[in-house]
């Protein structure tokens, strides 16, 4: 009876769960479109989840720059310096990324890379992959390698979220190019401030706890989609 008294109280979590991520579904898209849309500009689905990910992952980094600052003598001796942002590695990053961003892009522009894409996409997008984990392991400069490669991963699993929750409010007033263009800047935008103002082991931190709670409210909404009863 103990058993299924606690299995009915997980499946109840499972509902709020599910509930949770579609109100997430709903309101991510039309708040961030409606950001955009204070310039006159209305980007792609895809651009749109990508800058509603750059905005989330910016707010994860001043707040874990906010609480290193309250934590007195026991916070992380990781000052906001000009160096964390211009130096040769961050260059290189960004290089990186924009490479990604081109063999994104090259496709639709291309028929030879768009054969090629159809033809082998799986290592397309792994050399896709590379380039962006690489990006930000290179860009995270003076990080511990754990917890760079513990963000690059992380951030592959936000772009799966945010995109997934993405869909069109109203259709964009801009091309697909210029879409990718505004995206794009805002990725790095956010990227810069991540290195330029985050304690790496507060940011690490605090990210692993996103991963692991949208991990548990996914599996919590998978769970309440099997339609499974504690009671006959």
């Amino acid at each position: 009876m103990t058993l299924l008294s606690n299995l009915q109280d997980i499946l109840d979590l499972a509902k709020w769960a599910d509930w949770l991520i579609l109100k997430w579904r709903e309101l991510v898209t039309p708040v961030v479109s409606g950001v955009i849309e204070v310039f006159g500009i209305r980007v792609s689905i895809v651009a749109t989840s990508m800058i509603a990910m750059a905005l989330f992952v910016s707010f994860i980094a001043v707040g874990a720059r906010i609480e290193n600052e309250f934590k007195g003598a026991a916070r992380e001796a990781w000052p906001v310096r000009f160096e964390n942002v211009f130096n040769s590695r961050v260059l290189i990053a960004a290089a990186l990324y924009l490479l990604e961003g081109v063999l994104i892009t090259l496709p639709a522009f291309v028929p030879l890379a768009a054969q090629l894409y159809v033809r082998f996409p799986y290592p397309f997008l792994a050399v896709c992959y590379v380039l962006y984990c690489g990006a930000i392991v290179i860009g995270l400069r003076g990080w511990p390698l754990w917890a760079s490669l513990v963000v690059a991963a992380s951030m592959v699993g936000f772009s799966f979220v945010f995109g997934y929750s993405a869909h069109e409010t109203a259709p964009p007033n801009v091309s697909e190019t210029t879409s990718a263009a505004i995206a794009g800047l805002c990725a790095i935008a956010c990227g810069l401030i991540v290195v330029g103002i985050a304690p790496p082991l507060a940011f690490t931190k605090r990210v692993i706890f996103m991963v692991v709670g949208v991990v548990a409210v996914i599996g919590l909404s998978e769970l309440s989609h099997r339609g499974i009863s504690a009671t006959p």
